[in-house]
């Protein structure tokens, strides 16, 4: 049994602009219907992984879609499990920051607790937890199941699985396009 988890293309959307922490929740709307950027470089290992894979499953989130549909891919399913953690943000106006940094920032806070506007990483771990599942039952008879997803999302379903007793090869990476294969031998 194998599970292997990629993170999304790029997305085409500007980030240096300076923002309030209260505007986030515009940007974090507009990112997550941009389009990704169509000029990359096709891997063979990803067009490999996607063709000896029984299913394809991906989140609901745009870029995650057309990340599989840029190899001509079509999901098995689409799941909201497999969305990205949500990033919270702060509701005030006192300094503007780089796009970049105010993210920065807030997934730091979230990692100690902080979850106003967003989602508390207890709720993304039982998500998580849920995703793992889906895809461990997705593969039981042996099979290989890719999950196209998001960087945060994708690390803890990585360490569900490896709580799970699955073995991964490698290390999974941050950057788009990087991905983790984790095995299970029975």
């Amino acid at each position: 049994m194998k599970i292997i988890l990629i993170r999304h293309a790029e997305v085409d959307i500007d980030k240096s602009s300076l923002t309030y922490a209260f505007e986030l929740k515009r940007w974090l709307d507009i990112y997550d219907h941009a389009q990704i950027k169509k000029d990359f470089i096709s891997k063979s290992e990803i067009t490999e992984i996607f063709n000896s894979s029984d299913k394809i499953f991906c989140s609901r989130l745009r870029r995650s879609y057309d990340s599989v549909a840029l190899y001509g891919k079509t999901p098995y399913e689409q799941n909201e499990l497999f969305n990205e953690a949500r990033l919270p943000y702060g509701n005030w106006g006192w300094v503007k920051l780089p796009l970049v940094l105010w993210a920065v920032i807030f997934r730091a806070m979230w990692l100690f607790g902080y979850k106003n506007n967003g989602e508390s990483i207890k709720d993304a771990k039982i998500r998580a937890k849920k995703g793992a599942s889906k895809l461990i039952e997705s593969c039981k008879n042996g099979s290989s199941v890719t999950l196209l997803g998001h960087g945060l999302i994708n690390k803890l379903i990585g360490k569900e699985l490896l709580k799970q007793g699955w073995k991964i090869q490698g290390k999974m990476g941050n950057s788009n396009w990087a991905y983790g294969v984790f095995s299970y031998e029975t």
